[in-house]
């Protein structure tokens, strides 16, 4: 809730994927945006129960009133008792779940809001009381005793001072109908901060509400009843709490009721509660839930002699169903128990215990929150409400934290002392038959066993409580032991392996960091490059000059520190032996860097060196097996310039990724160049955008793409001097640059602004009406390179991988529309496809009338957001510029674009199947249409002009037709 009040969007399921600060900072969001569905500033009217509340209200019945969770608090020296009473009085007002009250109607069980209640608090003075134990204990249960549901009194406090100088104590009792352990924090919290407002002389303010108790009722109920949750319903059947083993009793006929009721406790030093909090969670990526009931199970099975055990587990029951619901500061009782059954593996080997026990809580839907909904919301006749007749196991956990923090020694709150009273009446039967309660205090962790004296006796649970805690003893021990270690499936929910495939790939799992899928891009690059071994295909060399690198050793340190920075760069690919490629992800690795010195060469021959290393490297290739999938060369070229080569495989990285990395690089070697430690910015890991991906519903996709495509049959035809054999692999190897003059393309940028285009709509269009031109035909269908960023996705632009896609783009290009008109619908097409652009090309190729195994298309486009030649312009102190080389793609010929202050484009191409001049002939061709698409956008798409300069004049008078021989009709490349 504080992390909510300061703007960062935190929620229970962000702790359990991201269990460290650094994790967490890259997939947390901060937004000023609350929930939609505010709490209203007035509530009012009938509330539904919540399933906790149906719970207590049908299986206590001796005397519901008197079910208290209390407090027994050391206040501040001269607490003032008016204003303390005003305190919790705003306290009250505040919550609205604490002015509930709750009647009869029949048999029904009716909870609605009642008004403000009175007398809240109680004030005792003691002073010369021979027995002050006995006052305080007296005065307790009079409180506790004093609560009523019909009457809305929910909430007694009891404010205790003393003659002697010791520090006042305040009793509060607050019905367990509206409280649970989180919202005692909150309560707490609220009460100092009201109290030191009110002595402030400023009136008490709370801040915001959340969620009312009323909404989040309301919606759960209508959320169960909806079937939302019977995809449950197996799993909680399966668990089966009526085949629990017994307990060993000591006596089988004994009471089991709250009068009976004595408790043991036993306690772990700050040392050992230190390594189990903080020590051991990283060892088999645990929490501290899974090594408790780990060492609870062992022992219970052993005390049992049980092979399969069910435990009674609670939960908080603050789940997110709701985006726009926040319940982080609304108090009431929402807490979840639910069964769980385990099934414990032979022997005592403590890894393979904790393994097992761990994968069957995470195989608990919803942290359990669906069981009790299901028991106690699904109307009668649903298969829900057949849960209702479980019966409760014999015995039950619930570990309720770290109470540090919710006193102060400068504050009102000052300690937590000893309970008083009986918060339970003395005849209410009790639910379990044992009660093991854990919590940290002090930084210590503790348990408290809670049980019947006249149903074990007390000699019995000492001795089970000591086993638990030898168990923890031993599994602290084993954690601290360096051959240990290990992860489980649920450790990668993404790539649906099990635990053999786990251990083999993960090993101990303390290297490896993330496994999830390939994106279906990434799956059909690792399948070219299997295809076709020793091809080049997404082969990538990438060489730029870094200008102001005066120590290149620092610049190694930088390229390190931005490979631990960005995840995607530790990953390598696993293939083999799985139902899908992998990306494995290491926590660190060691890149090879290469230091060169060619500041003895001339220009021409550094170039002839950077050529050797070029083909040298080539030969290498690359092992996608053995992370990480790239290398460095660095070659000082000057005293102040370094030519950086980084060989990789396209798999990891998309345009703008590289570019965000080379940014990252030379942040960081500026912070290293000035003695400082790097800051580079906060992104959101690749997996995020993997695990977006797979949550994606293709059913309106595939209408989409089968609409589109709808009679295209066969791919656009291309200019070829050499048509591609059936065997042929395309290559684009080689590229021509061309740039647009500064004024034409101002003058285009201009044009688009003027006409609400962007520049990559006027670019696709102009290779629309080239290939139509060339192939003879008005329907025409090539590849766009798309971002492949969904807007929906919180920090997908600063993501670093593998991001793009390639689309079909289909336009059909209409002679007697004005340009301008025409564009504009290009664009549209584009804004309608960005719906439905991470679609696989694969599967659209599939819902195409397009042959098997022929391509949907043989050219492709893409508009990039980076320089051609990487420069970044003049920088403090570091600039990037030349870069060069490019990854191969397995198009026969490709159109890569960029709009910086010239409009240059490159046409990729394989040499195989073009010659030189062809590609030269279609770029001056292009260059003519796009210089008279915006030199008169009113005219006809059909009277674009498409030769290049000098071209008409040897149409005319050298190519001319022979005077009575009609012309042929066949198209001008022919």
């Amino acid at each position: 809730s504080r992390a909510r009040q300061h703007g960062l969007h935190l929620t229970s399921r962000l702790l359990f994927l991201h269990q460290t600060i650094a994790s967490l900072a890259t997939t947390i969001t901060t937004s000023d945006v609350r929930p939609t569905a505010t709490a209203p500033a007035q509530v009012s009217g009938r509330v539904e129960l919540t399933p906790i509340q149906s719970w207590f209200l049908d299986e206590h019945t001796v005397d519901p009133d008197h079910y208290a969770m209390s407090a027994h608090l050391e206040l501040a020296p001269g607490t003032d008792a008016t204003l303390l009473e005003g305190a919790l009085g705003a306290v009250v007002a505040h919550h609205d779940a604490l002015r509930m009250r709750y009647t009869r109607d029949g048999g029904t069980w009716i909870q609605e809001y009642g008004d403000l209640p009175s007398g809240l608090l109680t004030v005792h003075d003691i002073a010369g009381v021979e027995d002050t134990a006995e006052v305080l204990s007296s005065a307790a249960l009079q409180a506790q005793r004093a609560l009523d549901l019909r009457g809305g009194a929910l909430v007694k406090g009891v404010l205790f001072r003393f003659g002697d100088g010791t520090a006042p104590r305040l009793f509060l009792a607050v019905h367990h109908i509206v409280m649970d352990g989180v919202s005692w924090r909150i309560v707490l919290e609220d009460l100092t901060t009201a109290y030191t407002q009110l002595a402030d002389g400023r009136p008490a303010d709370l801040g915001h509400r959340t969620t009312s108790y009323q909404q989040w009722a309301d919606r759960l109920t209508a959320h169960v009843r909806s079937g939302a949750l019977d995809h449950e319903l197996d799993h909680w059947r399966s668990v089966d709490p009526g085949r629990a083993p017994a307990l060993p009793v000591d006596h089988p006929g004994g009471r089991n009721v709250t009068a009976a009721e004595q408790s043991v406790e036993v306690r772990l030093g700050r040392e050992e509660t230190g390594a189990l909090l903080h020590r051991l969670p990283s060892v088999y990526r645990t929490q501290i839930n899974d090594v408790l009931v780990t060492a609870l199970g062992r022992v219970l099975a052993d005390w049992t002699g049980a092979g399969r055990l069910v435990l009674g587990l609670e939960g908080h029951g603050r789940e997110e169903l709701f985006d726009d619901l926040d319940l982080s500061r609304t108090v009431g009782w929402f807490t979840t128990h639910f069964p769980v059954a385990l099934t414990l593996p032979s022997g005592h080997d403590w890894g393979e215990t904790l393994k097992s026990v761990k994968e069957q809580l995470r195989a608990v839907p919803g942290r359990g929150l669906g069981y009790d909904a299901l028991r106690f919301l699904s109307l009668p006749g649903t298969p829900g409400h057949e849960l209702r007749a479980d019966r409760l196991p014999p015995i039950s956990f619930n570990y309720l934290g770290q109470w540090d923090g919710t006193t102060a020694r400068d504050g009102l709150v000052r300690d937590r002392l000893p309970a008083l009273g009986h918060d339970h009446a003395a005849d209410e039967p009790r639910p379990y038959l044992l009660d093991v309660v854990g919590m940290v205090e002090d930084g210590s962790l503790g348990f408290t066993w809670i049980f019947s004296g006249e149903v074990f006796d007390r000699s019995t649970v000492e001795r089970v409580a000591g086993e638990h805690m030898a168990a923890l003893h031993a599994l602290v021990e084993h954690c601290q032991d360096p051959g240990s270690g290990g992860a489980t499936p649920s450790d990668f929910p993404l790539a649906g392996l099990d635990q053999a495939a786990v251990d083999r790939i993960a090993g101990d799992g303390r290297d490896v960091e993330d496994v999830f899928p390939l994106t279906p891009m990434q799956s059909g690059m690792l399948f070219h490059t299997l295809a076709e071994p020793g091809s080049g295909a997404y082969f990538e060399q990438m060489s730029f000059v870094l200008d102001g690198v005066t120590d290149p050793a620092l610049l190694e340190r930088a390229w390190r520190h931005v490979t631990d920075h960005l995840e995607i760069l530790r990953g390598a690919v696993v293939w083999e032996g799985v139902d899908r490629p992998l990306m494995v992800v290491r926590r660190h690795v060691d890149t090879p860097i290469v230091h060169l010195d060619w500041r003895g060469l001339g220009s021409a021959e550094q170039d002839e060196a950077l050529e050797r290393y070029l083909a040298d490297d080539r030969e290498r290739g690359i092992d996608l097996s053995v992370a990480p999938l790239a290398r460095i060369a660095l070659a000082r070229t000057s005293d102040t310039s370094v030519r950086v080569v980084r060989t990789s495989h396209h798999v990891l990285l998309d345009g703008w990724s590289t570019f965000q990395m080379l940014d990252d690089l030379t942040t960081a070697y500026r912070a290293l160049a000035a003695g400082e430690e790097p800051l580079l910015p906060v992104r959101r890991p690749f997996s995020a955008y993997v695990e977006w991906l797979e949550a994606q519903d293709l059913s309106d996709a595939e209408a989409y793409w089968r609409t589109l495509l709808d009679g295209f049959t066969e791919p656009t035809a291309l200019p070829y001097d050499r048509r591609p054999a059936a065997s042929h692999r395309a290559q684009s190897t080689e590229r021509r640059v061309t740039r647009l003059p500064a004024d034409v393309s101002e003058r285009l940028y201009a044009f688009a602004r003027s006409h609400r285009l962007t520049v990559n709509a006027v670019v696709q269009g102009a290779w629309a009406l080239l290939l139509s031109r060339y192939a003879g035909e008005r329907d025409v269908v090539f590849g766009a390179t798309v971002s492949g960023r969904p807007a929906e996705l919180p920090g997908v632009d600063s993501m670093v991988g593998m991001l793009i896609n390639t689309l079909p783009v289909r336009v059909a290009v209409d002679g007697d529309a004005a340009v301008a008109e025409w564009l504009a619908r290009v664009q549209q097409a584009q804004v309608e496809a960005r719906q439905y652009e991470y679609v696989p090309l694969p599967r659209i190729q599939g819902w195409s009338r397009v042959e098997r195994g022929t391509n949907l298309f043989e050219s492709l486009v893409a508009f990039e957001n980076f320089p051609v030649d990487g420069d970044t312009g003049p920088t403090d102190g570091v600039r990037l510029h030349g870069l060069e080389g490019a990854d191969v793609t397995n198009f026969p010929l490709n159109l890569i674009a960029y709009a910086g202050d010239e409009l240059a484009y490159a046409l990729a191409y394989d040499p195989d199947l073009f010659d030189a001049d062809t590609v030269e002939r279609m770029a001056a061709h292009l260059d003519a249409l796009l210089t008279g698409m915006v030199t008169d956008p009113g005219l006809p798409v059909s009277a674009l002009p498409m030769l290049a300069p000098g071209e008409r004049e040897r149409l005319v008078h050298d190519w001319a037709v022979t005077p009575g021989v009609a012309p042929w009709d066949g198209t001008i490349h022919d």
